[in-house]
């Protein structure tokens, strides 16, 4: 088992749904993190995303935003506030072109 360093934490990780996001959500939450799961394109990878890190023993939120759109992004950390109380780390990690 993972260290549990980050055990009462809360994370909220952008672009959660694949590749680095995907890598930086799970560690989190194996390290003891609740996490907020952003994605802004593909729920289905999100969800999995979600159930990992369920089965890893985390609380976590599903935060659908289109962070080109500037009122979403701007939303999308009281989004996650709401859901699990705090945020206490922050994954940006969503890339726009």
């Amino acid at each position: 088992m993972a260290d549990r360093r980050f055990e009462g934490r809360v994370a909220l990780v952008t672009g959660a749904s694949r590749g680095i996001g995907r890598a930086a959500a799970l560690r989190l939450a194996a390290e003891g993190a609740a996490v907020a799961i952003a994605y802004g394109a593909s729920e289905a990878a999100a969800r999995e995303v979600v159930a990992a890190a369920e089965a890893l023993g985390a609380r976590t939120a599903l935060l659908a935003a289109d962070l080109g759109d500037t009122a979403a992004a701007a939303g999308l950390v009281g989004r996650a506030v709401e859901a699990l109380g705090r945020v206490d780390i922050l994954v940006n990690n969503a890339g726009l072109t």
